[in-house]
C-alpha cells in the first residue's frame, strides 16, 4: 500500500470474442416494454409514504453519542493497524496524510461545528483513487464518519421529526404530481431525499419501495451479433488424407472440406448465448484394397455441427455439440486382371455398400463432432477474468459498490445490464429506449449513473483549476488553454452537497456542467448556489461521423437570485471565461484505437467512431462501427 496456423483459426477468434465480451462492464427488463412510472406504482409510493410518516418517532434517529464514540475507536483503529505496519514509515506516512488529530480533539470539545467541519475534512480525505484507501480499517472509518454526520443532522429529535414528516408530504405531493418520465429536476430531488431518508434511519418503508420502483438498470452495454460474426465467420477450406478400414477393405485416398463457420445470437437472459454452426461439403477421392481387388471411388457429403456457448461473467458454459453428415459414393472402377474377378467383386461391393456407407456416415458424423467440438472446447479454456475483483478497490476507494450486472443476449446483440447505485441511491424507473441503427457496439447511460458515481466523491469537496485540468487529463482530454496576455490567477470552487454534478440526457441535447456554492479567484469570491453548465448536441461530420457540438455559450445561473452586484456580475463572466476552456467545443470527435497490447486480437488495433447519438427521455446512447 502506498500513497503514491491458429491466429486465423475461427474458433480462436470465437474465443477472443468471448474474452472480448467478459470484460464488458445485473437485473435485465426488455426495453421494449417502455416502462415508465405507473398510476399503480405512484398510488403505492404516495401511500406508503403517508403512512411511513405517521411511524417518525424521536427515538429511532441515530443516537450522537454513541456515533461520536464509535468514530474515536474507528480512529484507533487505524492508528494501531497503521503503526503495526512492517514499512513504519509507511505506517506514519499514512497517519500523517489522514491527520486525524484535529477530529480527535474535536470529538473531546462541545464544539459540533468543530465536529463536523473535522470529520466532513476526513472524509474528503478517505475518498479518492488513490491506493490503499480500500483498506477496511479505513473504509470502516469513512463509514462511522458519515454516520456520525448523520447523527449530527439529527441531533434535535423533535425537530428532525417535525422537518422529516414536512418532507416526506412535499415528496408525496410531487410524485402525485410527477409526471410518468420524470424530469431531471424530480429526480434530482427524488435522489437526495432518498439518501437523507436512509442516513434518518426512519421510514424503511418508503426507502425500500423507491428504490424498487426507481431500480431498472442504468447502463447497458452492447456487442453487435454483426461485430460477433466479423471475427467469427470463416470459410473452410481444407484436405485431410483418408485412412481407414470398413468391412475388411482398407481404403487410402484424400477428402476435400469446403463450407463455412457462422455465429449467431440466440435471445437469452441470464447469460449471453451464441449459436456457432459449421455448414460444409465433402468430396472424397479414394482406393479401395481388398485382397487383390481394387476399387476405385468417389464420394460427396454434406456435413452440419452446431453448439450453443453461454457467456457470463462466470465464464464460458457449452452445450453437447450435435453434428450430422449425409453421403453419397460411387464406385467409378473395380481393378483385376481377371474379368470374372471384376465380376464377382462388382457383385459383392453392390451388396455391401448400403452397409459401408451407413458405416462410413456414422464415422464421418462421428469426427466431424469431435473435431468440432474441440475446436470450440478452445473458447472456454481462457482464464475467467472475475470482473468484481478488478473494480473492488476502485470502487472501494470511491465509496462506491459493485453494480449489479446481468448478461443476455437478442437477435441481435450480446447485452450487459448495469444498475449503478448505492443503498442511499436510486437508478431509474424509464427502461432504455430502443437503438434504431445498426452497430458493432454501444453503450447507453441514464442521467442518475453520473451522480450515482461522482456524487460520493464530489459532493461538499473544494477543487481547484488544477485538480480540474488533472482529472480531464487523466479521462483523456487536456485542457488546452487559450492564449491570453493577462495572466489570470487559478480559481477554485466548491461543489454543492447534493446534486455536484449536472447531466440531463433530453429532447436530443445533454446538458452538462456543475452544481457549485462558491466561487474564488484570487481576493474576489462568490459565495452562491450556482450552476455552470454547456449544451451539447449531436451533429454529423461530412464523413459520416456523429459528434456532440457545444452550444455557443458556457451557461452560468444562480438558482434563487435575481440580481447579483457590479462584482458578482463581472465575477460571473470571469466563470463563463474560465469554464469555456474547460468544457470542450466538441466532443467523440477522435477515433477510438484499440490498444495494439490488448491480448484479444480480433480488436486489437482496430479504430472506432460513434456514427449515432441520441438524447431522450434521460438516456444517452452511442453507437460506434
Amino acid at each position: 500500500m502506498g500513497l503514491q496456423q491458429l491466429s486465423s483459426h475461427p474458433f480462436i477468434l470465437l474465443r477472443t470474442v468471448c474474452f472480448a465480451a467478459l470484460l464488458g462492464a445485473q437485473a435485465y427488463f426488455p426495453s421494449e416494454s417502455a416502462a415508465q412510472l405507473s398510476d399503480s406504482d405512484r398510488a403505492r409510493l404516495v401511500s406508503q409514504i403517508r403512512y411511513d410518516a405517521s411511524q417518525i418517532t424521536e427515538d429511532r434517529f441515530p443516537d450522537l453519542e454513541l456515533a461520536k464514540q464509535d468514530v474515536t475507536e474507528k480512529i484507533d483503529a487505524v492508528r494501531k493497524f497503521m503503526l503495526a505496519q512492517r514499512s513504519q514509515s509507511n505506517g506514519q506516512a499514512w497517519l500523517d496524510y489522514l491527520d486525524l488529530a484535529p477530529l480527535s480533539e474535536a470529538l473531546q470539545s462541545d464544539s459540533l461545528s468543530d465536529v463536523a467541519r473535522s470529520a466532513i475534512d476526513v472524509r474528503f480525505r478517505l475518498i479518492g483513487n488513490i491506493e490503499g484507501l480500500e483498506m477496511s480499517s479505513l473504509t470502516r472509518l469513512r463509514s462511522s464518519i458519515e454516520k456520525l454526520l448523520a447523527a449530527i443532522r439529527f441531533r434535535d429529535g423533535e425537530k428532525a421529526a417535525e422537518q422529516l414528516g414536512k418532507q416526506l408530504e412535499s415528496l408525496a405531493e410531487r410524485i402525485e404530481a410527477m409526471d410518468q418520465i420524470p424530469s431531471a429536476e424530480d429526480a434530482a430531488a427524488l435522489s437526495a431525499l432518498v439518501s437523507l431518508l436512509e442516513e434518518s434511519q426512519q421510514v424503511r418503508g418508503v426507502v425500500a419501495s423507491i428504490r424498487e420502483v426507481f431500480g431498472r438498470p442504468n447502463v447497458a452495454i452492447f456487442v453487435g451479433e454483426s461485430a460477433i460474426q466479423q471475427a467469427v465467420n470463416r470459410d473452410v477450406n481444407r484436405s485431410r488424407p483418408i485412412r481407414d478400414c470398413i468391412l475388411g477393405t482398407r481404403i487410402i485416398g484424400e477428402a476435400y472440406t469446403t463450407g463455412f463457420v457462422t455465429a449467431n445470437l440466440l435471445p437469452s437472459i441470464g447469460a449471453a448465448r451464441i449459436q456457432v454452426s459449421l455448414n460444409a461439403d465433402v468430396s472424397t477421392r479414394s482406393t479401395g484394397y481388398n485382397g487383390p481387388v481394387k476399387l476405385r471411388t468417389t464420394g460427396n457429403a454434406q456435413v452440419s455441427a452446431t453448439r450453443t456457448l453461454n457467456i457470463n461473467e462466470s465464464g464460458v458454459t457449452m452445450d453437447p455439440a450435435f453434428a450430422t453428415a449425409s453421403l453419397n459414393t460411387e464406385i467409378t472402377a473395380i481393378e483385376h486382371k481377371l474379368k470374372l474377378v471384376r465380376r464377382i467383386a462388382r457383385k459383392k461391393a453392390a451388396e455391401q455398400k448400403p452397409k459401408a456407407d451407413r458405416i462410413a456416415v456414422e464415422r464421418m458424423r462421428q469426427q466431424v463432432g469431435e473435431e468440432f467440438a474441440q475446436q470450440t472446447r478452445e473458447a472456454s479454456g481462457m482464464e475467467t477474468p472475475n470482473i468484481s475483483q478488478k473494480i473492488a478497490p476502485t470502487l472501494n476507494r470511491l465509496s462506491l459498490v459493485d453494480p449489479a450486472r446481468l448478461w443476455g443476449s437478442t437477435d441481435d446483440a450480446l447485452f450487459v445490464d448495469t444498475t449503478l447505485r448505492r443503498n442511499d441511491q436510486i437508478s431509474t424507473t424509464v427502461s432504455r429506449p430502443p437503438i434504431s441503427v445498426a452497430y458493432d457496439a454501444a453503450i447507453q447511460i441514464q442521467e442518475s449513473v453520473v451522480d450515482n458515481a461522482l456524487g460520493p466523491f464530489l459532493a461538499g469537496r473544494t477543487v481547484n483549476e488544477a485538480m480540474i485540468n488533472d482529472l480531464l487529463a487523466e479521462s483523456g482530454r487536456p485542457v488546452e488553454k487559450k492564449e491570453s496576455e493577462d495572466a489570470e490567477p487559478p480559481f477554485e470552487i466548491d461543489f454543492a452537497r447534493l446534486q455536484p454534478i449536472v447531466f440531463e440526457a433530453r429532447d436530443g441535447a445533454i446538458r452538462f456542467g456543475v452544481r457549485g456554492t462558491r466561487f474564488a479567484q484570487g481576493e474576489r469570491e462568490l459565495k452562491v448556489p450556482m450552476e455552470i453548465t454547456a449544451t451539447y448536441r449531436p451533429a454529423m461530420t461530412p464523413e459520416g461521423h456523429a459528434i456532440l457540438i457545444r452550444d455557443a455559450d458556457v451557461n452560468v445561473d444562480f438558482p434563487g437570485r435575481k440580481r447579483l452586484s457590479v462584482s458578482q456580475a463581472g465575477l460571473k463572466r470571469t466563470i463563463q471565461k474560465r469554464f469555456d476552456e474547460v468544457f470542450p467545443e466538441s466532443l467523440l470527435q477522435r477515433e477510438i484505437e484499440v490498444p495494439q497490447t490488448v491480448e484479444i486480437e480480433a480488436i486489437r488495433g482496430r479504430q472506432y467512431r460513434a456514427h449515432h447519438i441520441d438524447s431522450r427521455d434521460g438516456w444517452l446512447t452511442i453507437a460506434v462501427h
